[in-house]
């Protein structure tokens, strides 16, 4: 085992296609802290570009970067310049999807081992996602820094992977399920398993005792049903696609009206879901080209009218599932918002607890409004002692403290 009491450095893998989101952090005694971040954007393009920060200063380098393997060379080299002599003690891998195979952390056993080929084989489950958490893995593997040390993937999915049989099933034909993988996973994981614990520390409460409704709001969308610390029930299923009203995704829709709308629009159903995908939610529902919440938020407080009923429609989307998960829960402690709308946008807020008649919120007129900070922001008059919090995420520190897990010395 690692000696905890000296500092260890963890790089934290999170990328998409064409991006890669790098966080270094030091890990002290259990307690992690932020060394550095990048941004790196423009993958296989002429005008890639790291963004940089270093102590909340920021820094921009023109970098082309042909592929994954040269960007993450390229913050090496970076952070070679920067903090010469630090020594990295594991790599976090955020991987998408993990199926039913991973249901915890996983150490990455080689450029041809087990891990690589499920996160290869549940692709078709995260088709926008796995294919590049898989890409970055790759990179690393093939580093001569990041490659000798251990690497580790955290799945979205692993959160959610002791939901209740009840909760993970979908009535469809049972070979759908045993056959296909056709069942509810869940994303966000990492977010979850960190709020979770954060609030439990704010409230002093035992891990069985941690019995909220997180939901996590940005450009993708999720919430979590968390029955003594552990994940129970979630808006998201086999893909991100299904819950709540996301950035450019629909969330729910009555599946017949896929066929209705591939038949008038003479397409098939890998064009029907490319359109929920991308070009649904608040950008599909919003019509000007615009998917963010700040935005239509400042619209609608301008007095657009339709910006005003794309926040409703997205706002009763979460209160029906905020209300139905406390209604299937003992002893609720409370809800969080987080992610970047749900720590950030108070009107948005304000709106969703307004749905949630039957619990009748008291909002706390100092702290409804705040932005990025942890905070009580409701109370309600009808359950004693549930409240509504804002606590932002920190989805970096639980991949750093799950690979730091696999450092020996």
């Amino acid at each position: 085992m690692a000696d905890t009491s000296k500092t260890h450095y963890v790089v934290c893998l999170n990328g998409g296609s064409s991006s890669i989101k790098v966080s270094v952090k030091s890990i002290t005694s259990g307690e992690v802290g932020s060394v550095a971040d990048f941004n790196c954007q423009g993958l296989g393009t002429s005008h890639g570009y790291i963004d940089a920060k270093y102590d909340g200063e920021k820094e921009r380098y023109d970098t082309p970067m042909e592929n994954h393997k040269l960007a993450l060379h390229a913050i090496t080299e970076l952070i070679g310049e920067r903090f010469p002599g630090l020594e990295v003690s594991a790599v976090g891998h955020r991987v998408v999807h993990g199926g039913t195979e991973f249901t915890s952390t996983s150490l990455i056993d080689g450029p041809d081992g087990k891990v690589q080929a499920s996160i290869k084989k549940f692709s078709s489950l995260a088709p926008l996602h796995n294919p590049a958490n898989l890409q970055i893995i790759e990179a690393a593997l093939a580093d001569p820094v990041f490659g000798s040390i251990p690497n580790a993937a955290i799945f979205d999915t692993q959160f959610h992977a002791g939901m209740p049989e009840y909760a993970r099933l979908y009535a469809v034909p049972k070979e759908w399920i045993d056959t296909y993988g056709i069942q509810r996973y869940g994303f966000h994981g990492a977010s979850y398993t960190y709020i979770s614990r954060r609030f439990a520390e704010l409230n002093k409460l035992s891990e069985e005792d941690t019995n909220i409704v997180i939901a996590h709001l940005g450009n993708g969308c999720s919430m979590a049903k968390v029955v003594g610390g552990r994940g129970a029930d979630t808006t998201m299923g086999t893909t991100p696609l299904e819950g709540l009203v996301m950035g450019t995704r629909s969330g729910d829709i009555d599946p017949g009206a896929l066929e209705l709308m591939a038949h008038n629009l003479d397409t098939d159903i890998e064009g029907i879901v490319k359109i929920l995908n991308k070009e649904s939610g608040l950008f599909g529902l919003y019509g000007k080209d615009i998917k963010e919440m700040h935005i239509i938020r400042m619209a609608a407080m301008d007095g657009d009218k339709e910006a005003e009923l794309v926040i409703e429609v997205a706002a009763y989307r979460a209160a029906k599932y905020f209300s139905g998960y406390l209604g299937t829960m003992e002893n609720p402690r409370g809800i969080v918002f987080t992610g970047g709308i749900g720590e950030n946008e108070g009107y948005f807020r304000r709106k969703v607890l307004a749905h949630m008649k039957l619990y009748s919120w008291d909002i706390n007129e100092q702290s409804i409004d705040v932005r990025n900070e942890e905070a009580i922001v409701a109370e309600s008059r009808t359950i004693p002692g549930l409240q509504a919090w804002v606590i932002p995420t920190d989805e970096e520190k639980v991949f750093a403290l799950e690979a730091f897990q696999f450092v020996q010395e």
